[in-house]
């Protein structure tokens, strides 16, 4: 997929997340989970993963960047990993 398809992957993923997260704080929590239905949790993992893999990816080569791609490389490692256990 295209680092744009991804961004609006991201984004809306990020959407739905921030949606739940005003309701709870409107309403409060839902039973028996507090975000009811979203995975509030899970989609802002997926959005930070799309995004951190968008940012590594636009990197520059060379290596000024390699710290920042290292950084990245790890985050989107532990999103993952986060996804993956969430989804069991």
């Amino acid at each position: 997929m295209t680092a744009p398809a991804n961004a609006l992957i991201a984004a809306a993923q990020a959407s739905e997340a921030v949606a739940e997260l005003l309701r709870f704080h409107r309403e409060g929590p839902n039973w028996p989970a507090p975000f009811g239905d979203i995975e509030v949790t899970c989609k802002l993992a997926e959005a930070l993963k799309l995004a951190a893999e968008i940012e590594r990816d636009s990197l520059h080569d060379g290596a000024a960047f390699d710290e920042e791609r290292e950084a990245l490389g790890q985050l989107i490692h532990a999103c993952g990993n986060f996804i993956e256990g969430w989804a069991g």
